[in-house]
């Protein structure tokens, strides 16, 4: 009978013992990453249609006029999904101007179909809608017109045009 040396106590029958355990255990570990950077995904791309819908808003209350709140909140939200890393190509953007007055409010609700198909797995979708909404103060002291644009030294003018008088 062979002495077995006392250094290594490892048996005969535990030969191919790791291999069987990385065989079990690594799909797991793949399947734990995968999980981990989808969700990771779906979280970043709900903080920026978050972004976009405060971007909306913060460039609306600015604006003179609720057609320019409107126009300038599509445009902050359009700029800030495609700055982003985010496949977003065509955010539904609707902007409440209602209380469009010294002292009211803005609201900019941001929905988006997120496409996920680089991280899509069985079980997993390959898109995903993300909605957001923003609210901002107008600023009590703003001076709102009513939309129409008078032209400087236009008003009680009768000069022609072209021509001297």
């Amino acid at each position: 009978m062979p002495v077995r040396s006392a250094c290594s106590p490892r048996r005969r029958d535990d030969d191919g013992q790791a291999l069987v355990e990385l065989v079990i255990v690594l799909p797991m570990l793949l399947l734990v990453a995968l999980l981990m950077i989808f969700f990771g995904r779906i979280e970043s791309a709900q903080g920026d249609v978050e972004a976009a819908a405060r971007a909306g808003a913060e460039a609306a209350v600015i604006q003179s006029n609720a057609a320019l709140a409107q126009s300038s909140a599509t445009a902050a939200v359009t700029a800030t999904l495609a700055s982003d890393h985010i496949a977003c190509p065509s955010p539904t953007v609707s902007t409440n101007v209602g209380n469009f007055t010294p002292g009211g409010s803005v609201s900019v609700v941001v929905t988006c179909v997120a496409n996920l198909a680089d991280v899509a797995a069985p079980g997993i979708p390959g898109a995903k809608t993300f909605s957001a909404t923003s609210t901002a103060p107008i600023d009590p002291y703003t001076v709102i017109t009513s939309g129409f644009i008078v032209p400087v030294g236009s008003a009680g003018s009768n000069r022609r045009m072209g021509g001297t008088s």
